[in-house]
């Protein structure tokens, strides 16, 4: 991002004498200037000093981290507090307000160390202890973070946010009962923290209080600052040309009648239709890159991942910072099996979005997948932290509590789940998966009639009805509903992950495995570790690689269909008749509407092809 000239900086800086410099939406929004500006050490300055008048403002916090991801530039404070423990490394305060700087950058490793220097020679410094806690726990290091945050509770007792950070604690750690009280104690000091509301909505849901729970939800959805002010207070990643968009928030767009259209055609399944409206709409559209996406959707939702990539591509190419584009490409790439560049695509939109709940969802997913289970359930509740009510991350928690076999937690959460999303199938085929793990099978066969009478053609209801039947030794019913449940989807998937497209969930929603195919790589690991800690700066040139490998990507995709299509038919053996009737089964699965195929993307006997003039779409 170019610097701002001389003339144009002296302009930007006398803005800052024009804002409410006690009004933190507005120095943030200055900081956000200055940022698009160049004006980088200006935007640092705005952004702390909003976060001094409200330490929860979440907004600039992310933003800051923001900045200093993005342009590799040490904050000013972390220099400035080296150098003076250089100079003398028992200066205690020195120390802190380094840990602290590290912190706030979002160097956590770093901030730990320097932290545990402090504590670890003064035992009694209760603020050390406090930043010391905050970063263990941020690190998912609960147990020692609780003995700092309880060694310094009588020095910060009327503290709303200290009180919440232990009631999160305590909630991670299982004591409930403690995580509850804490929580109430912060509502009494301030009853417009969300995160005090949020957090016990959980915990009330754990103990089987459903009223009380969804009541706390409620509230936390009204205060949580990603459903308020979205348009008066902005974030880095929302960028000018038309990336980033924060919940609740829409960018400007001179829309075409034709754009208008076609999204109404394909949001109600009219497809062939609403890619026409959209070749019409590249003609009217300055933002291309928007029509692109458009277009790929339609393409995902025939089922045809080689063209839904060529044009998140193309939208790629007309806007490099375009999260939506490395959402989608990365849903491509996850179902395909690619697990790098899937791992790629989702980190771009988290680094460029960090307020999206259906890249947090994927992320959670892929993280899940790769052993970095810790993570990916905290990714998960990050997401519901912005989203409470989204299905996919909603039903992928309970797929990793499930795992984790808190059945408890699990009965809790569907209640919770069915206060505020009704009933379906999708929900009743969860709780009976429940009842089955809980050897309750009359119940479990109940809630599955549920299931197929909401929705008929909902798989896993049909493949867990086989199930109870195996277990109740009614072999004729099992293999019955089992071969229902493969004509409409091959595999069962009753403990897979969701991954989202930003759509509602459906029948037809991806579905991943708990676990890789083959043990991930230790780059794989380290590249999404470095991701979801916001270190993009270790991973630069790796992200940089997406849409150069996408075109590659495309061709050999491209390739392959064109070698099968050519292939010569096989001729059947005559005694394969007697398997008609199950080839006809096979067919008609593979045809279904949930039944998801993609071509193989890593032919080994492919060579790199320059696709600048390949990728040349025909869209007339």
């Amino acid at each position: 991002m170019p610097e701002a000239k001389k003339q144009e900086r002296d302009v930007l800086l006398g803005f800052a004498e024009r804002v409410d410099r006690n009004d933190p939406g507005a120095l943030n929004n200055l900081g956000v200037l200055y940022y698009r500006k160049g004006v980088y050490d200006e935007a640092i300055k705005q952004f702390k000093e909003a976060l001094k008048i409200d330490p929860r403002f979440e907004l600039a916090r992310e933003n800051l981290l923001y900045l200093f991801s993005e342009t590799k530039m040490e904050d000013p404070d972390v220099s400035r507090w080296k150098k003076e423990v250089e100079e003398d490394p028992a200066n205690v305060e020195a120390l802190l307000r380094l840990g602290v700087s590290y912190q706030n950058m979002g160097w956590l490793d770093e901030a730990a160390e320097t932290l545990g220097r402090v504590v670890e020679n003064n035992s009694e410094h209760y603020m050390a202890r406090i930043h010391f806690g905050s970063v263990l726990k941020a690190q998912g290091l609960y147990q020692q973070a609780l003995e700092h945050f309880l060694n310094a509770a009588d020095h910060v007792s009327k503290s709303a946010v200290f009180h919440t950070d232990l009631g999160e604690i305590y909630y991670n750690l299982g004591r409930t009962d403690e995580a509850i009280s804490e929580l109430r104690t912060a509502i009494k000091i301030d009853a417009d923290y969300w995160r005090s509301h949020f957090l016990l909505s959980f915990a009330f849901g754990d103990i089987g209080h459903y009223q009380e729970a969804l009541e706390e939800s409620r509230v936390a959805s009204k205060l949580n600052p990603s459903f308020q002010n979205t348009e008066a207070n902005l974030a880095l990643s929302d960028d000018d040309g038309g990336g980033a968009r924060r919940v609740g928030q829409e960018i400007p767009s001179l829309e075409s009648t034709a754009f208008t259209l076609g999204t109404a055609y394909r949001e109600r399944g009219y497809l062939p239709e609403a890619l026409k409206e959209f070749r019409r709409a590249l003609q009217d559209m300055q933002e291309k890159d928007r029509v692109y996406i458009e277009m790929g959707k339609v393409h995902i939702a025939q089922k045809d991942g080689v063209e839904a990539l060529a044009f998140l591509l193309k939208a790629l190419e007309d806007n490099p910072d375009n999260p939506e584009a490395y959402l989608l490409g990365g849903t491509i790439y996850h179902e395909a099996g690619d697990y790098r560049k899937a791992a790629i695509c989702y980190l771009q939109a988290f680094r460029l979005n960090t307020a999206d709940p259906d890249t947090m969802n994927n992320l959670g997913a892929l993280l899940y997948q790769t052993g970095l289970v810790e993570e990916a359930e905290r990714m998960f509740k990050k997401g519901l932290n912005i989203n409470l009510y989204n299905l996919e991350l909603n039903y992928n928690y309970l797929t990793s509590i499930l795992f984790r076999e808190e059945y408890p937690m699990a009965e809790n959460l569907l209640q919770r789940l069915e206060a505020f999303t009704g009933k379906s199938a999708i929900l009743y085929e969860k709780r009976a998966l429940l009842h089955y793990k809980l050897n309750r099978m009359t119940l479990a066969l109940f809630d599955i009639e549920s299931a197929l009478a909401c929705d008929k053609y909902h798989a896993d209801a049909h493949y867990l009805k086989g199930l109870i039947y195996l277990r109740e030794d009614n072999f004729r019913g099992a293999i019955q509903s089992m071969l229902e449940g493969a004509a409409i989807y091959p595999d069962y998937t009753g403990m897979h992950f969701l991954i989202s497209h930003g759509e509602q969930v459906t029948v037809d929603s991806i579905r991943v495995d708990s676990k890789l195919d083959d043990e991930p790589d230790d780059e794989l690991i380290e590249l999404l570790q470095s991701g979801v800690s916001r270190r993009f700066d270790k991973i630069r040139e790796t992200l940089e690689s997406v849409v150069a490998d996408g075109k590659m990507d495309l061709e050999r995709m491209r390739n392959t269909l064109t070698k099968k299509k050519a292939a010569p038919a096989v001729v059947k053996p005559a005694a394969a008749e007697e398997n008609s009737k199950d080839e006809k089964k096979t067919a008609d699965a593979e045809s279904a509407p949930g039944v998801k195929k993609i071509e193989d993307m890593s032919v080994e006997d492919d060579v790199p092809v320059d696709l600048l003039e390949d990728l040349k779409i025909d869209l007339q």
